[in-house]
């Protein structure tokens, strides 16, 4: 019986799709940022045995899942869950798989190419220069050498991450309850309080999954426990700070900057706060999806859906709860 994939919210990698059609599957991919109620009407459309989710403007909830018929797997084309009812989901008996570790080595260099560019200066020098400003005397970079680098999350990003860092010569400290003590080895710190971790930070990396309890993370009260002329970066997810506080701790020169790879709202509007400061440093959700990160999450993707429709059990790395 043949099987229909839908990707709801965008294309996957070439190698990705022709692994899906190689066994025989129909494949239907939608456009990025659909709505719900295009959702609903894509799954009764076609009335899908898989369906994979890149971008979504909406959390797909039990009303979406029920509305082919015949939902029988959910593949996240990444990592985070936040855009699916992981709990809905299981009450229908429909297990949701993860890319996991797939694009960690994107978001982690990623990350640290944010770092780089923002202590080095990158960013305002290369607007200084744009608008005919030669002065050596603005120049405000540092070296990353000495640096102590705080990490929120320390999963397979945060300690690739750490690794990279360390190589720089920074010295890295972690907080994470729920990484075990194996993780951390000689080179990094295990810090077991957030507030602390903050406070002797000079660069803050947030690498931790949006939760109820992540929500807000990084509100007010710990940007201001942050050191004065920290940075914050941000390839996780834009919930997971407080961006009104962030506006102020940055127009206010508490903190010297902010990488972000994520917005509380996304697409973010033209009109967001953020993008009128000089001293932030944005790209578009992308940290994850290099071309050598999409195609192996694409393909990852749909070897989990494969596997899925097969009957065969995923390990539990693979599974959101």
């Amino acid at each position: 019986m043949e099987k229909t994939v839908v990707i709801l919210g965008g294309e996957l990698a070439p190698e990705g799709r022709s692994l899906l059609e190689e066994a025989g599957a129909s494949v239907i991919a939608t456009a990025p940022y659909i709505d719900r109620r295009a959702v609903i009407e894509t799954m009764k459309a076609h009335r899908p045995d898989a369906v994979i989710v890149r971008l979504l403007a909406d959390l797909l909830g039990s009303e979406e899942m029920q509305a082919g018929g015949r939902l029988r797997h959910i593949a996240k084309h990444g990592v985070g869950t936040n855009d699916i009812d992981v709990k809905a989901a299981t009450a229908l008996g429909i297990p949701v798989s993860m890319t996991t570790g797939s694009n960690g080595h994107s978001v982690a260099e990623h990350a640290l190419a944010l770092i780089m560019a923002l202590v080095k200066d990158l960013p305002r020098q290369d607007a200084l220069i744009r608008d005919g400003i030669w002065d050596k005397n603005q120049y405000k970079g540092r070296e990353l050498r000495g640096q102590r680098l705080g990490l929120v999350g320390f999963g397979f990003i945060g300690q690739t991450l750490a690794k990279m860092a360390g190589a720089v010569g920074m010295t890295v400290s972690a907080f994470d309850p729920h990484a075990p003590d194996s993780a951390f080895g000689d080179e990094v710190g295990r810090e077991t309080d957030l507030d602390t971790l903050l406070a002797n930070s000079d660069i803050v990396s947030l690498h931790c999954p949006l939760t109820p309890e992540t929500q807000d993370l990084i509100d007010a009260r710990r940007i201001g426990l942050m050191k004065q002329g920290a940075f914050l970066i941000n390839t996780a997810r834009g919930e997971v700070v407080d961006e009104k506080a962030l506006v102020a701790a940055l127009e206010d020169g508490h903190l010297a900057g902010a990488g972000l790879d994520s917005f509380a709202v996304e697409p973010p509007g033209i009109d967001n706060p953020l993008f009128q400061l000089s001293n932030i440093l944005v790209t578009p959700h992308v940290a994850g999806v290099t071309l050598d990160a999409k195609r192996a999450v694409s393909i990852m993707s749909a070897e989990n859906v494969l596997a899925a429709l097969d009957g065969v059990t995923l390990h539990p790395r693979f599974l959101a709860r």
